[in-house]
């Protein structure tokens, strides 16, 4: 399973994130699996172009590395068998590892932090045509969609299947732009845990368009808040 898992990363050329904690400090670097040789249990990763000076810092004077493979959710801990110069690592496939539910590596919650936000125009025809713009903060997020808040007199703009294009959606300090679709409205009451004094409307969106490297990006912000909370598995 695991080196079935792997074999598909490699041959899908997927981006793999490697990562460390140091003291307080996060470290995350990317790389491609280069080649998976199964009689002597191990594979081999190279850095992504820019990440070869990271990669080689956070493969130094260690004896395992976390991989997290974004595409299956896998989690693995890895025992670093030996190096080719800077370029070229060898790591042991694991007897183990941990596949993350997909719902919690996927959707991060960024309302309190106010981490994510959104630029657009929606457009509506009921009960006459006219255009509002909106600036909104991200209720949660994950590399397929997002969802946000409205009010009640904001509601009347946004319907399921509605398309919203040319989102502007900045986080991490990038900015990209996107278009998404309606899928879910969810009226939401206020109560005592969410902290609203009236009823808002939760507006869930899925990605239609998102170019690959927005993607990638979107993938590691997500990563690098939730990587605390996961356990890899392993012996």
């Amino acid at each position: 399973m695991i080196q079935s898992l792997i074999y598909g990363a490699k041959e899908a050329d997927h981006e793999v994130i490697i990562w460390r904690l140091v003291g307080s400090s996060k470290h995350l670097a990317s790389i491609r699996i280069e080649a998976l040789r199964k009689q002597r249990k191990d594979f081999s990763i190279v850095p992504v172009s820019g990440y070869e000076k990271q990669v080689q810092e956070m493969m130094s004077s260690q004896d395992f590395i976390d991989l997290y493979i974004p595409d299956s959710a896998l989690l693995l801990r890895c025992k670093i068998r030996h190096a080719e110069g800077s370029i070229r690592y060898y790591l042991h496939i694991p007897d183990f590892a941990a596949q993350v539910e997909r719902r919690k590596n996927f959707r991060l919650n960024v309302y309190q932090t106010e981490d994510v936000k959104i630029k657009f125009s929606k457009l509506t025809t009921s009960p006459r045509e006219m255009s509002q713009k909106f600036e909104k903060k991200c209720f949660d997020i994950s590399s397929g969609g997002f969802s946000f808040f409205v009010s009640r007199m904001e509601s009347k703009f946004f319907q399921v299947n509605d398309p919203i294009r040319t989102i502007e959606i900045a986080f991490g300090g990038i900015k990209t732009k996107v278009n998404a679709e309606i899928t879910v409205i969810k009226e939401i009451e206020p109560d005592e845990f969410n902290g609203f004094s009236y009823k808002v409307w939760r507006v869930c969106c899925r990605f239609s368009q998102i170019d690959q490297i927005s993607k990638k990006h979107l993938e590691k912000f997500i990563f690098e808040r939730i990587k605390d909370d996961l356990h890899v598995i392993n012996g």
